[in-house]
């Protein structure tokens, strides 16, 4: 059995409804005065039927609201009163245009059947006006200058003509509005292919690039790592023991951590766009130890890290934190080599996370590792995705570089 299917579309705005509304009022009114109901008030019951035909002419076109979420209720309602009262059939044609341009089945034919029944009731009570005082139809096809009471005859396919011109007009209309929406549905579907393949075309171009790259560090970068740790590891083992074989010792442990670390790049690399990091998860409980490191390397750092609850970090935030710590010291150590670090983390649920960094300012002409800023975009990056704030500059009358982060909190389980 076939069902009626619903084509849905933006809603039409307020004011076509007030324009369709006034001219349906319009229009009744009009059938109203040329009918007889206004002609005939010697009783009582015959004012009272002429006052409520002018009110249902007035009333009737409200009905239009209610046109694209109940089309069927108003064109039969509308062709009802239609068949009842000479309010004409204005608003039953208006209802029938908007049913057919927003639904469809055998329901939307039966509903343009009862509209076509109410057009035809209307057309032949007009007709049977005898002068052009009392017929619209009559007026309309008079001879140019009879008075009002001229009589006019019509020709016997007038009526027939002039309903289904009606009824024409009223289910093109709502075709030509079916077409419209389809037309926009497929152009609005057209757009969003257009973008998804424009989304999916730059993600593989990124993963390419992202391959390509893991390529060039993996074959450049790994294979400089593992002679570094080959001769760190040769030069431990015939070492003498005092500074020069724990010296050996870290140069060996920091090779094999930048490979681990390289490791970890790479498979992030290699990941879809879209996919978890693969980086192991640090712990805001490893921040002592990663200083420790730096200290060992002989880097003189004057460090306090006091965090509440750090083991509950989430994941995002220890990994941000301690990657934006390890950035800070390198380019304290790069760029101040020699000099005292002064460091501070901390933070928890109830505040947050703070990092401030401290090294002595080393002038541009004096700084041989000057680089170009990627540290910082990097730290600014991260500290953006997760919503907080950064700030560095020149402090304590132009001797101090600072600085300062704040992070939001972030719970392990939310």
């Amino acid at each position: 059995m076939e069902r009626s299917t619903v084509v849905t579309g933006q809603r039409a705005p307020w004011w076509r409804t007030l324009i369709w509304g006034t001219l349906c009022a319009l229009a009744s009114l009009t059938s109203v005065a040329y009918a007889e109901l206004l002609r005939r008030t010697e009783y009582g019951w015959e004012l009272l039927l002429a006052l409520t035909g002018l009110l249902v002419a007035l009333g009737l076109p409200v009905l239009l609201v209610w046109r694209h979420r109940a089309p069927y209720l108003v064109t039969l309602v509308a062709s009802a009163v239609a068949v009842v009262l000479p309010v004409g059939s204005w608003t039953a044609l208006a209802g029938l245009g908007s049913l057919v341009g927003r639904r469809r089945g055998p329901d939307v034919w039966w509903t343009a059947a009862a509209a076509a029944v109410a057009t035809t009731v209307s057309v032949a009570r007009d007709a049977r006006g005898s002068t052009s005082e009392t017929s619209f139809l009559k007026t309309v096809v008079a001879p140019a200058g009879a008075g009002p009471g001229v009589k006019v005859e019509l020709a016997w396919w007038v009526g027939p003509f002039v309903v289904a011109l009606a009824m024409v007009v009223a289910v093109g209309a709502g075709l030509a509005v079916r077409a419209h929406r389809a037309a926009s549905s497929s152009a609005r579907e057209v757009s969003r292919a257009e973008h998804t393949s424009a989304e999916l075309g730059d993600q593989l171009a990124r993963q390419r690039e992202r391959e390509r790259i893991g390529r060039e560090v993996h074959d450049v970068l790994g294979h400089r790592l593992s002679l570094l740790n080959l001769h760190a590891g040769a030069l431990e083992a015939h070492a003498p023991e005092g500074p020069l074989g724990e010296s050996a010792r870290l140069v060996r442990e920091g090779a094999a951590k930048s490979m681990a670390d390289l490791r970890s790049l790479l498979a992030v690399l290699n990941e879809p766009l879209d996919a978890t990091p693969a980086e192991p998860d640090l712990s805001l409980v490893d921040l002592p130890e990663m200083v420790a490191e730096t200290v060992d390397t002989g880097v003189p750092v004057s460090s306090s890290v006091y965090i509440d609850s750090a083991e509950r970090a989430d994941p995002a935030l220890a990994r941000a934190v301690y990657r934006i710590v390890q950035e800070l010291l390198t380019n304290a150590r790069r760029h101040a080599p020699g000099r005292q670090i002064r460091l501070e983390v901390s933070g928890g649920p109830r505040n947050g996370m703070r990092i401030d960094a401290r090294n002595p300012w080393v002038p541009a002409a004096e700084d041989e590792g000057a680089g170009t800023g990627q540290g910082l975009r990097g730290i600014a990056e991260r500290v953006e995705l997760l919503g907080g704030q950064l700030a560095y500059g020149l402090d304590d009358g132009g001797h101090t570089f600072r600085v300062t982060v704040h992070l939001p909190w972030r719970d392990s389980g939310g």
